[in-house]
């Protein structure tokens, strides 16, 4: 494995390093550095020298995810935006999704959810399903990207289980374009 990590640049080999010694890592640099370019050095090797290791690569934006999975044909490694990658995570979740929901919806917290749409009928609420689209109903069990990062955030303290599967899931997690994310994501 050594030797395909000839010819590699610098920064690549320092991340590949931090990856063997199980470190996590913070590529930083300005805008047209790099950053992105290393990562997706970094994924290739990985690739090269672990195919069989499920890589998951959280992007901001769907051109993004995109642009960075048009470089791979490997079903090892998938390549998300950060919504779409907690959703894929908590969606068959219902029972958490919806107690976390009300949690949020009835906290006097920062954080907490608030529904434009009017109240809870906590009774009608335990029935429904979840689900995650282009707009919120909070009060219909609809939230939008406003909400999934909050929610992902307070099932992720509130379950433990969720970590746990989460982590299993995939053996390598990065973060593209780490400075526009949220701090929920980052936490």
């Amino acid at each position: 494995m050594v030797e395909s990590r000839l010819g590699l640049e610098g920064e690549v080999l320092s991340i590949l390093q931090n990856i063997d010694e199980g470190n996590d890592f913070l590529l930083s640099g300005g805008a047209g550095s790099g950053k992105t370019y290393s990562l997706l050095k970094v994924i290739q090797q990985l690739l090269l020298e672990s195919p069989l290791s499920k890589i998951i690569c959280i992007t901001y934006t769907n051109s993004a995810a995109r642009e960075i999975e048009g470089r791979f044909s490997s079903t090892s490694l998938n390549v998300s935006t950060i919504h779409d990658f907690l959703w894929d995570n908590i969606k068959s979740f219902q029972k958490e999704l919806r107690s976390s929901l009300l949690v949020l919806a009835n906290s006097e917290e920062v954080r907490a959810i608030k529904s434009p749409d009017g109240g809870f009928d906590t009774n009608h609420f335990d029935q429904l399903a979840i689900q995650y689209k282009e707009y919120s109903r909070i009060a219909e069990g609809i939230i939008s990207h406003d909400e999934i990062l909050v929610l992902a955030h307070k099932m992720y303290q509130l379950y433990p289980k969720l970590r746990d599967i989460t982590s299993s899931r995939y053996q390598y997690i990065f973060i593209d374009e780490y400075q526009d994310s949220s701090p929920y994501v980052i936490e």
